[in-house]
């Protein structure tokens, strides 16, 4: 039996006519989307009973051992910035993702919301990648001269705004 959180997240994403692959036996749906840079793959879990729900992105490329701790960097000034959300990094693995948690009261999910959040984890994980990648191009030698703050002002980098 699925919980009604995960009914009203199953309703979101079929009203927005999203392709998404439910996991067995678990309140689980993942889904791949095509974003400006990238593909962002999705895994969204509900906890059914607290009311709770996260969605995760995961960015495209593991970061290699020795960017990491720039990497982490452009991570923690990135988050500084963030309303919703946060970049996360599995330092042994060099995975970064993006994450973004939201509790609904009992009876209280709204798709809407539900489908903000995907919409809020996409774009940030789209927006993040070629920052991302910059970091993860520098030559190793040249990485304690890269400008983390002057990088993240570039706005070449940037995704065009969406449009109305």
């Amino acid at each position: 039996m699925v919980s009604e959180l995960f009914s009203t997240t199953l309703s979101a994403f079929k009203a927005q006519g999203w392709a998404f692959r439910q996991v067995s036996g678990l309140e689980v749906i993942e889904a791949d989307f095509e974003a400006h840079h990238t593909r962002v793959p999705l895994h969204v879990q509900v906890h059914g009973g607290p009311g709770v729900i996260s969605v995760v992105s995961r960015l495209p490329s593991k970061v290699p051992a020795t960017h990491r701790l720039a990497v982490c960097e452009l991570l923690m000034r990135t988050n500084k910035e963030l309303n919703v959300g946060n970049f996360e990094s599995d330092w042994d693995d060099g995975v970064v993702m993006f994450r973004v948690t939201n509790i609904f009261p009992a009876g209280k999910a709204d798709p809407r919301i539900i489908a903000g959040l995907v919409h809020a984890v996409v774009a940030e994980t789209d927006r993040l990648t070629p920052f991302l990648s910059e970091v993860c191009r520098t030559p190793k030698g040249e990485l304690l001269l890269l400008d983390i703050p002057r990088l993240m002002k570039r706005e070449d980098l940037l995704p065009p705004p969406p449009e109305s």
